[in-house]
């Protein structure tokens, strides 16, 4: 999780990532880690969205080889994050903190590189960022992964100044400096799973709903005057809304593809708006495994990522919290999740795999406990 922070250029990130993880994965891989990690229904089902990209880079447009060996680079780190001793809630919590002041420190590293550098003045957005995390967007949504991560825990923990503290810093950075309206998305998703969370534990006392609601007003109020009266909110609202735009053509172009098997992972089609911005993927990984894949690809995806979220939710599990708050951001910006060491990896494959990994020793347990 660090080297998205120090590694810059995606090589450079990818050989660190072999060298740290998939290469001692490798060497010392058995057969048992195999057949453990696919007696998890959700390995199954991830196992289903990558034959139907394979699948559909052999009968469309792609390399069927090229494709298998994305992924089996991404079974590979399922099976080395299954194979991780299990992580409590005392420790995920303190790491959870950890690495979201490691991402609020990079920003502001950013900031002041690009201040000096004359690429950024106070009230406008960042430009890409250094290392490996560079896109604002996605640096936004990990930050997201860790908020839902300290808000579950830090509930269940009666941490409520601290919670409020990271609530603050999240909202204030990606606001301010990031200026990514994603972040309302994921934070609205997070005060709903957590107001959910506290009537189903019937937690929700006169106290606490006062609390919340009362916290919660003062947020938006402050959303709210942020972006009326500040030059960040005239940044903010100027931008256009294309997502609905680049959705629908790349949707329409796959379609013309063919509906059950789209267009294949290397089709090549880039979408031109009304004002002449060409976009190169469909900004969400539901509409890009639709237009790779066709239903055949999105189905299983959008079947995995309920029953993550649902089950994992269900056990009040934080790695599920991690995960719904990444896939609230990766709906509105997000390519290819077979892929390399990406972006996308610190919030869609490393909460999922944290949660299979958590479901595993779970079963491990019950099986132990058996007569």
């Amino acid at each position: 999780m660090i080297s998205f922070l120090v590694v810059s250029g995606s090589q450079a990130h990818n050989n660190v990532s072999y060298l740290i993880l998939f290469l001692p994965a490798l060497i010392s891989l058995r057969f048992s880690d195999i057949k453990r990690l696919f007696s998890n229904r959700l390995a199954q089902g991830l196992l289903f969205v990558i034959l139907s990209l394979v699948l559909a880079a052999f009968l469309g447009s792609g390399d069927p080889l090229r494709q298998a060996k994305f992924s089996l680079i991404v079974l590979l780190f399922f099976i080395a994050v299954a194979r991780l001793p299990e992580i409590n809630d005392r420790t995920a919590y303190i790491a959870s903190w950890g690495y979201l002041g490691l991402i609020i420190a990079y920003v502001i590293f950013n900031m002041l590189w690009q201040y000096h550098q004359g690429r950024w003045i106070p009230g406008d957005r960042l430009g890409d960022l250094s290392s490996k995390l560079e896109n604002v967007i996605y640096a936004t949504n990990a930050m997201g992964g860790m908020l839902a991560i300290i808000t579950l825990l830090g509930m269940q923990a009666k941490k409520y100044r601290s919670v409020l503290l990271a609530h603050i810093l999240v909202l204030g950075v990606s606001l301010t400096l990031l200026q990514t309206r994603s972040i309302l998305v994921i934070w609205a998703v997070i005060s709903l799973i957590t107001y959910i969370s506290l009537y189903r534990h019937h937690l929700n006392s006169r106290q606490t709903q006062l609390a919340i609601a009362g916290t919660s007003l003062a947020a938006l109020l402050a959303v709210v005057c942020l972006f009326a009266f500040t030059s960040i909110g005239d940044s903010l609202l100027s931008r256009n809304v294309y997502r609905p735009e680049i959705w629908t053509g790349y949707i329409t172009e796959t379609l013309r593809c063919g509906l059950l098997l789209g267009c294949g992972p290397d089709h090549a089609f880039q979408y031109i708006s009304h004002d002449g911005f060409t976009m190169v993927h469909p900004h969400s990984v539901f509409v890009t495994q639709f237009y790779k894949a066709g239903l055949i690809g999105l189905i299983p995806l959008v079947m995995l990522t309920f029953w993550a979220a649902i089950k994992g939710y269900q056990t009040q599990s934080w790695a599920a919290w991690y995960f719904i708050a990444g896939v609230a951001g990766l709906c509105f910006d997000g390519s290819s999740l077979v892929h390399s060491p990406n972006q996308r990896w610190l919030v869609f494959h490393l909460p999922l795999a944290l949660l299979i990994s958590q479901q595993l020793h779970q079963a491990a347990r019950a099986k132990l406990t058996q007569p």
